[in-house]
């Protein structure tokens, strides 16, 4: 469901996958390819909410913003199921795991892996291919190139499945 709140209407490219039950509410920005599986809430109520190309966001996943912490999320990025972002920036190819945390001011740059159930802090800086796990959340070591491809081809396998739900007609 799409709806506008106190005069923001969500921008929707048209080749977007929403699955039933998302609710894409407010100041909100989806560009191509963007898949918002089942049962997630993007509340761009307080700030905007931006997701750039091909990235998928899974099931059970909430994005939310406060006052002057908006949510930007590259392209290709992957959030894992029942995530929570929260006025964040996470950069292009990046990987959140099931049931993250990412809280306000934090920075997950291009291709940083954040592992599952891990609690991303206020303004913490995650550096460009790093894996960073537990709570709170440290960077442990560099991404190899091998788990970096693997991470482009999940969000590239999340773009195809999008295709295939719609031809489906599970809309």
């Amino acid at each position: 469901m799409i709806y506008n709140f106190e005069g923001q209407k969500p921008d929707v490219h048209e080749s977007v996958y929403l699955a039933p039950n998302t609710y894409i509410i407010g100041n909100v920005k989806l560009e191509a390819d963007v898949s918002i599986w089942f049962n997630s809430v993007l509340r761009g109520d307080n700030d905007s909410i931006k997701i750039g190309r091909g990235t998928n966001v899974q099931e059970g996943t909430m994005i939310h913003v406060d006052e002057g912490y908006p949510v930007t999320i590259g392209q290709n990025v992957t959030i894992g199921h029942n995530c929570v972002i929260h006025g964040c920036t996470i950069g292009d190819g990046a990987l959140i795991g099931m049931g993250a945390i990412i809280l306000n001011g934090a920075h997950i740059k291009a291709g940083a892996v954040i592992a599952a159930g891990a609690v991303v802090g206020e303004n913490k800086v995650i550096e460009n291919h790093m894996l960073a796990a537990g709570v709170p959340a440290r960077p442990l070591k560099p991404v190899k190139e091998e788990l970096q491809e693997r991470i482009l081809a999940g969000a590239e396998f999340y773009q195809k499945n999008a295709v295939k739900f719609r031809r489906a007609g599970i809309l």
